[in-house]
């Protein structure tokens, strides 16, 4: 039937003059069936004036007329304009009334789908929220009062469009409505068909997982899960022996009313568990409901899986919810939908992030870790790492399998499922990545990193890595209560096994690490003031903290967000139930600080894997230490990650693949840090001066690594391993190892053995001359000649003290045309055969007063003395300068010193018998010797046989501390002068001669 404005606005007239509610009744029902049925006949109704007659009309008592009007005006607001006419009407109080006062199921109904409609419309919802506080407990009473499934569909569904809103949730949590959705989902959800099992009398306390009035076999329980750190598998048993999965709970069967109820209801839990509850209503809720009825909406084939993962993973943000989440077997369902496959509907990524989170957070309990175990999670997990290209994904995983650090037995499993070379590929991506995202962490980690605070007091035995961590190698380092360097606390195994949570304890540790079997931070600042003396030696204090990360894992839970589809609401009474509203993601900020970042987890990852007893080969391949060696480079060594490294360097089987790979070198590199370059640099830039302490510490902890590895080098094994590589036909790594026998072995009587009857210093040398060396060594070995000579023998350049800033240093500069006196009476003739001789004037009675040679030559019947001039042709006229000027000025040096000149100088002191000049030329000799002049010196001693001269080059030679292409510059030079072979066996019998005076 097709109607005109002038039907409508007739039929509206007979409904505001006529005084027969029979009549009004029945124009009512006309026009709910035949005009407002579509969205043509709604505009045709609001533009005829309808909305204000109907809001009039729903205030009249007669309940056959009330719910004829609710109906209309519940089909009109699907209309957003006839919304926004309704709010001005002032609609909102009466039918809020409505809902607080009529019982009538029907009415009710017709009300919640009408104000839905309203709460759908994005005007109408704004104009709602001065009512939430009426609106709240009115529909919660509904909620709670009546039992028509119809009713209790459409209350929820208004709920669903206002719990979005903050301020709607406080008031429907003071309401009880919470309380009352579990408990009417619970009944909805609850499974008749279930075994009946005796209830028992335990009442659960709203502190997380802890019990009051435990039983006796509770009790025993608790000692049951002290076994998981040494024997999970007897542990397992004992925990799950008895427990069956929660059968309690299904989906109604042929009930498609209860079906419906069930699914608006878990709608509304999507939204609520996305915002914050508090600990009152989820008290109350534990101890009448249960989650275990979301749980069973996880299934392969379930519609509803999405949801209800979202539901439970949103939960696992609030540890309020932690002890309902464990007891409903949530983490078995997550499980099980990670390993199920073959799935008709696969996991989405969404899904699988939310079973992620959903573990991580339960992991922490040592009853889930058992479920974990026993449903064989763990390969899935570690093949999810493997196979993820998620950063994030993998890691909340990695966080999970943190919480598995002490179970041995565990552990051997992720090892032996490829742990180690996972956890070397995602630290070589935090290190070397250029997203900003590690960009970022890498340097929040490196200002973290010097703010920690070490409290542990330094004891003797903590000045070797070596004898620190060898303190109790016959101990289980996977049980907390033995691990090393660790107090007997309470067990990572209890029930809740949890780290005590301490504020002072986050508030003082910037990197929020603390070990879950003990708290190594506490009385933070009495340990500091008492160890003030040995603040600056921070490696000892690092070799006796064992600082396990936090196992908390709630700053990794992300909220997955959803975008809310489109809701095309129909005109029928019995609104769409797959309407979905969007979601709240939730508020993580107030426990971001209770967590340990991705790379602390890593870290101590490692550093548990190095202290288990079995260690895996992949620990000693070359990338893992590469790897470690280049976090270290960046965080420094006050972390585990140079615990891990002397874990490995200690463990005899990988000694030969250390000496192999060349790890020994770049262990040293950590030690070139000279102290006067730094300085200088540092002084150059003021940014740069905090950074002092941080280079001379690396250059400390460098030698102390080097120090674990000669302790294991000087060992049977290590000496045994380090013979075989030297006989072994492996040309490279006989190289390799004559060059670690240069770093590592300090003992001079077996240096001696490895250098002279193990041809090591032969292979080194060799490597170091171009006419023997392909260059692929060439720079290690350069390095390990400066250690050996410099930290071994003990080979130094003799010490000089510098002249004095004014008493010793000459101003003047030389001219080549400017007289050297101002009375010149006798001549110097300088110049040898094929080039320009010069004249150079000086004054005779200086020359004479200065040496007894001259006046000998000056004042005698000598060619010089009558002629008044000396020819020197072995001379330059720089070397004669420079000497004349020392003459005259008495022995002040000029500011820039001609090493050529000096050595001339030298030479002329020595032929006129000056003995005060010989000794200040030679220590200014020693002063200035570098690689460009050390050659010019050595040639110069051996041809006129000066033996302290020749050894100063020499000892330059082996101890001097240069780059290493300037060290094989300078031995290569050597290798073409007339002087090499003389060169060669100087260099040999330095080295064997040191060896033999102090080792035998």
């Amino acid at each position: 039937m097709f109607w005109s404005t002038e039907q409508v606005e007739g039929m509206l007239n007979v409904l505001k003059t006529s005084p027969d509610r029979t009549v009004i009744y029945k124009c009512l029902v006309k026009l709910r069936t035949d005009l407002v049925k579509d969205k043509t006949g709604i505009e045709i109704f609001r533009s005829s004036g309808g909305i204000p007659v109907m809001v009039r009309l729903i205030t009249k008592l007669n309940e056959k007329i009330m719910e004829v009007v609710l109906s209309i005006l519940g089909n009109c607001c699907t209309d957003e304009r006839a919304c926004i006419e309704a709010v001005e009407c002032k609609v909102i109080s009466p039918l809020v009334t409505i809902l607080k006062t009529i019982p009538n199921p029907v009415i009710q109904c017709r009300a919640c789908r009408m104000l839905g409609n309203l709460a759908k419309s994005k005007n109408g919802s704004q104009c709602l929220q001065v009512h939430y506080a009426a609106i709240a407990p009115a529909i919660c009473h509904i909620i709670e009062t009546t039992s028509d499934v119809q009713t209790r569909i459409m209350a929820f569904r208004v709920c669903r469009f206002l719990l979005a809103h903050s301020q709607f949730l406080k008031h429907f949590l003071m309401a009880n409505g919470f309380m009352q959705l579990m408990r009417i989902f619970v009944a909805v959800m609850k499974n008749n068909e279930a075994p009946k099992e005796p209830d028992q009398d335990m009442e659960v306390s709203s502190m997380i997982g802890l019990k009051r009035n435990q039983h006796r076999e509770k009790y025993f329980e608790e000692v049951a899960r002290n076994l998981e750190g040494v024997r999970s598998d007897i542990f397992d048993y004992q925990m799950l022996k008895n427990s069956k999965r929660n059968c309690d709970y299904a989906l109604p069967k042929e009930n498609g009313s209860a079906v419906e109820l069930a699914h608006e209801i878990l709608k509304c839990l999507v939204l609520i568990s996305a915002q914050q509850i508090g600990m009152k209503a989820w008290e109350s809720i534990s101890r009448n409901t249960s989650l275990a009825a979301i749980v069973c909406f996880v299934k392969e084939d379930g519609d509803q899986r999405a949801s209800s993962l979202k539901i439970l993973s949103n939960f696992c943000k609030d540890p309020c919810a932690f002890y309902m989440l464990s007891t409903a077997d949530a983490i078995v369902a997550a499980c099980e939908m990670l390993m199920a496959v073959n799935m008709p509907k696969p996991l989405t990524e969404s899904e699988s992030r939310h079973c992620i989170n959903i573990i991580s957070t339960l992991s922490t309990d040592a009853c889930s870790r058992s479920k974990i175990r026993r449903c064989g999670a763990l390969r899935k997990l570690v093949a999810m790492i493997r196979d993820s290209n998620s950063q994030s994904e993998r890691s909340s995983i990695f966080h999970i399998l943190n919480n598995f650090q002490y179970d041995n037995l565990s552990m051997e499993l992720l090892l032996y499922e490829g742990l180690v070379p996972m956890l070397v590929r995602e630290l070589n991506d935090y290190l070397t990545s250029d997203d900003e995202h590690h960009k970022r962490r890498r340097e929040e980690r490196l200002q973290g990193g010097k703010k920690r605070k070490l409290t542990d007091p330094t004891t003797p035995e903590s000045l070797s890595k070596f004898s620190k961590t060898h303190e109790t190698m016959n101990s289980d380092f996977e049980s907390p209560s033995s691990s090393p360097r660790s107090y007997r606390t309470t067990s990572p195994c209890s029930s809740r096994s949890m780290s005590p949570v301490c504020k002072d304890l986050l508030a003082n540790d910037d990197d929020d690490n603390y070990s879950p079997a003990c708290s190594d931070d506490d009385d933070d600042d009495d340990d500091a003031t008492n160890n003030s003396s040995n603040s600056g030696d921070t490696k000892e204090r690092r070799l006796a903290a064992n600082r396990a990360q936090a196992s908390h894992v709630l700053d990794i839970l992300k909220l997955i967000e959803e975008g809310s589809e489109a809701i095309e609401d129909t005109l029928s009474d019995k609104e769409d139930l797959d309407e979905v509203s969007s979601d709240v993601p939730p508020k993580l900020a107030q426990f971001r600080n209770q967590a340990g970042d991705t790379i602390d987890i890593i870290e101590n990852l490692f550093y548990r894997i190095t202290l288990m007893l079995n260690k895996r080969v992949e620990l000693g391949k070359p990338e893992t230490l590469d790897t470690l060696i280049r976090a270290i480079n960046l965080f420094g060594a006050n972390n585990n990650f140079a615990n891990a490294l002397t874990n490995i360097l200690l463990e005899s089987q990988f000694f030969a693949q250390i000496i192999k790979h060349g790890v020994v070198h770049q262990l040293y590199q950590l030690t070139k840090v000279e102290e006067v370059g730094c300085r200088q640099e540092c002084a150059q830039s003021k940014t740069l001066m905090h950074m002092l302490p941080d280079f001379f510490q690396m250059r400390k902890d460098g030698f102390a690594f080097l120090e674990t590895l000669t302790n294991v080098g000087e060992s049977n094994y290590g000496k045994e391993e380090l013979v075989r590589l030297l006989r072994c036909d492996d040309v490279n790594a006989q190289q390799r190892a004559a060059i670690s026998v240069a770093y590592i072995i300090k003992s001079h009587r077996l240096l001696y053995q490895f250098l002279y009857d193990g041809n090591a210093l032969a292979m080194l040398f060799d490597l170091l001359l171009r006419k023997k060396s392909e260059d692929q060594y060439a720079d290690e070995a350069a390095d390990a000649v400066t250690s050996m000579a410099r930290y071994t023998l003990g080979i130094v350049l003799p010490e000089v003290e510098p002249a004095e800033s004014e008493a010793g240093i000459c101003s003047q500069e030389l001219n080549d045309s400017a007289p050297m006196h101002k009375d010149c009476d006798m001549r110097f003739l300088v110049g040898g055969e094929g080039e320009a001789t010069q004249t150079i004037g000086f004054n005779k009675q200086v020359l004479c007063d200065t040496s007894e040679v001259f006046n000998k030559m000056l004042n005698s019947d000598f060619r010089e003395g009558h002629d008044g001039e000396i020819q020197l042709q072995d001379f330059t006229a720089s070397g004669l300068r420079y000497f004349l000027h020392l003459v005259g000025c008495h022995d002040q040096h000029l500011t820039e010193t001609n090493y050529p000149a000096l050595l001339q100088a030298f030479e002329m002191s020595r032929v006129y018998i000056i003995p005060e000049m010989e000794t200040l030329l030679q220590q200014r000799l020693i002063l200035f010797l570098d690689a460009q002049n050390c050659l010019r010196l050595l040639e110069w001693a051996l041809k006129n046989y000066h033996a302290e001269l020749t050894e100063t080059a020499i000892s330059y030679y082996l101890s001097a501390s240069l780059p290493a292409q300037e060290k094989l510059t300078l031995f290569r030079a050597a290798e073409d002068s007339v002087y090499a072979s003389a060169w060669f066996q100087l260099l040999n019998d330095a080295v064997f001669e040191r060896c033999r005076s102090t080792g035998y």
